[in-house]
């Protein structure tokens, strides 16, 4: 890259990193040519992705925010920064947020088991979190339940697995189909609750 390539690529970052960000958030944005087999393989496609962890789970986030502009996606970090300490529910209702609100393609939310961030995150409508230790889990997920929000235990989740996890999650479609059915079904109890009458 010239270095009038590269001033203008720095100068595009820090205008998308002052129009997304807000007070408390912080935005990645990776400008630098990144090698086709790093890019997500099905569609290519760049998203926005919201991500924020506990203080069980700080360390696994920064590696995701790294890996996920070498990907070449938009990063919306959502806290917590490391030395500080943060309760899941308030960082899983963050991610959420933006998720439902459309702010954000994607969320990933991190605390040391995963469990209690989806719940968390399950609160709010519109939300489809998932907590999956596995790639096919994290596959799955997309595929059959169109999960918005990928939930990850920083304790059963190591680096690599958690990089593999997140880019066939954000590449693997909704599949529709028979699951379309299924999902109105979750969002029919969302709305009505005890009187849904599935």
């Amino acid at each position: 890259m010239t270095e009038g390539n590269e001033l203008f690529a720095r100068r595009i970052a820090r205008i998308v990193e002052k129009t997304f960000e807000t007070e408390g958030e912080k935005v990645h944005f990776q400008t630098a040519r990144i090698p086709d087999e790093r890019l997500p393989t099905g569609s290519r496609m760049q998203h926005k992705v919201a991500i924020g962890s506990d203080h069980r789970g700080v360390t696994l986030k920064k590696s995701l925010v790294e890996y996920l502009g070498e990907l070449g996606h938009l990063v919306v970090d959502c806290g917590i920064a490391e030395g500080q300490t943060g309760d899941y529910p308030d960082i899983a209702l963050s991610v959420a947020q933006k998720v439902a609100r459309k702010i954000c393609d994607f969320g990933i939310v991190i605390d040391a088991v995963g469990v209690g961030s989806a719940i968390a995150a399950n609160k709010v409508k519109g939300i489809r979190a998932a907590t999956c230790y596995d790639v096919d889990s994290a596959r799955s997920s997309r595929l059959h339940n169109d999960a918005n929000v990928l939930s990850l235990g920083a304790d059963f989740v190591n680096r690599g697995l958690a990089r593999r996890m997140v880019k066939l999650w954000l590449e693997t479609p909704f599949e529709g189909g028979r699951h379309k059915r299924r999902i109105e079904k979750i969002e029919r109890i969302e709305k009505e609750g005890l009187d849904a009458g599935v």
